[in-house]
């Protein structure tokens, strides 16, 4: 080869690298198209319906005085520009009046259906301070508009209770957002607020989803208040009841713990595909390159500080090796380190009490999915240490009328998000992903 030879090729191969790393860049940099102007008033439209004309129709109340305000006679308003009659009614309350302009759902006027607005009057100065709208049929989810000192529109924006978005600029005058459509408010913020990516339309493809989730759910339902109870209690790769540590069949009282608990649903996806169950050995692995140190590390023996954990990575882990048995999994791959609003702590999770809106967010964004959970907080004594201490399977999912659900089921009963909070409120939770199946399909248990 000659010496022009050697150089052309030479800058060949540098040029295709100078392409590779401009399509690279192009793909990190070249924002996700966002809806045009058009797309996102029509999709504002359908997400919160429109209560202006009723706003305008009783604006005078809103400086009328407090005599009159609160004579004012509850009525149903009906405007063309409105999908559905709005209810308008005053409330008086904790030294503030109410002026509530409810939505019909169904066959009543719900306070807390999508696009209600609630207009707070402070008594005492008699100004309007708080406009408070709900985004879902989900007393949840909402909008709170209030003045800044300049007049101008600021918005805090809630998701599952949680401040996500504090003090946005709206640029619209305060006595202006009164009366103007709340679209009006989204587009003007949408460089904020990733409204479609927070409240998206159900989609034919994401309701099958969501319903692959809720079939499961119905699923367990039918039959977990048969479930038996019994510590450190699993099902073997036989259908077998055992001792999770020493393999041995449960004599007495045979049942499942939380471990054991989350296992069977696994099964119940498994099982149809493979014709077995999951032995127990693998699930048992301990990932000791990975999590831990040097305090929990001397006490794997006795404390196993980190079976929740190990447990329910191992179990996602093995799902997704039925799905793909070619690829080589690595422990992590089913956990969830990302979510918009919360920070991830490496095998720890999240905190508890973001879990309602982390699992809101991860089924907008991941619709068909279900998750286990470990719950890790201080526990024992001498030392106290921070461990895994409970296993729970969570099933967020849209309903077909699009309200947000999440059935939590945890060592042989459903319980609640509440029930969670109440008990691990200053405590983390670590989170891994499963694919729900519209083949699951519980596993019988003998309980002889």
């Amino acid at each position: 080869m000659s010496r022009n030879e050697r150089i052309h090729l030479h800058s060949l191969a540098r040029t295709r690298v100078v392409l590779a790393w401009v399509a690279l860049l192009a793909c990190v940099l070249i924002p996700v198209p966002r809806l045009n102007a058009l797309q996102f008033s029509d999709w504002a439209a359908r997400q919160v319906p429109d209560n202006s004309g009723a706003r305008r129709a009783v604006a005078d109340l809103f400086q009328a005085e407090y005599s009159q305000v609160r004579n004012a006679r509850a009525r149903v308003i009906e405007d063309r520009s409105q999908r559905t009659p709005v209810r308008f009614w005053v409330e008086e309350w904790n030294n503030s009046l109410y002026y509530v302009f409810a939505h019909r759902r169904g066959e009543s006027f719900e306070i807390d259906s999508a696009g209600t607005y609630v207009v707070r009057r402070n008594l005492d100065s008699g100004e309007i301070d708080q406009l408070k709208v709900f985004l879902r049929d989900d007393p949840h989810y909402f909008a709170r508009l209030f003045p800044s000192s300049s007049g101008m529109t600021q918005l805090d924006l809630y998701l599952a209770d949680t401040r996500v978005h504090r003090g946005v600029p709206v640029g619209m005058r305060f006595d202006r957002a009164l009366t103007e459509p709340f679209t009006r408010v989204m587009e003007r913020t949408q460089r904020s607020v990733a409204w479609p990516e927070l409240f998206p339309e159900l989609d034919r493809r994401n309701r099958e989803a969501y319903r692959r989730v809720e079939t499961m759910v119905d699923r367990i339902r039918e039959v977990i208040t048969d479930l038996p109870d019994a510590e450190d209690g699993a099902m073997d790769a036989d259908g077998n009841l055992v001792f999770i540590e020493s393999l041995v069949l449960q004599d007495q009282e045979a049942g499942f713990n939380c471990s054991g608990f989350a296992k069977w649903v696994v099964d119940g996806i498994y099982g149809p595909q493979s014709g077995g169950y999951l032995p127990i050995d693998p699930l048992k692995t301990k990932h000791l390159d990975h999590r831990g140190h040097r305090f929990s590390l001397a006490r794997e023996h006795d404390r196993d500080p980190y079976f929740g954990l190990d447990w329910s990575r191992n179990l996602a882990i093995e799902l997704k090796r039925l799905r793909n048995p070619v690829r080589e999994w690595h422990h992590t791959d089913a956990d969830v380190r990302s979510v918009r609003y919360s920070r991830y702590t490496e095998n720890l999770g999240y905190p508890v009490s973001e879990l309602e809106r982390i699992l809101y967010l991860l089924a907008v964004r991941d619709p068909g999915r279900f998750y286990i959970g470990s719950v890790n907080r201080e526990f024992g004594e001498a030392p106290v240490l921070r461990q895994h201490v409970h296993v729970v399977v969570l099933f967020p999912y849209f309903t077909s009328e699009g309200r947000f659900k999440i059935a939590v089921m945890e060592r042989n009963v459903e319980s609640s998000m509440a029930s969670l909070r109440r008990r691990y409120s200053d405590d983390h939770i670590h989170l891994v992903r499963a694919e729900a199946d519209e083949r699951f399909a519980p596993p019988v248990v003998d309980k002889r």
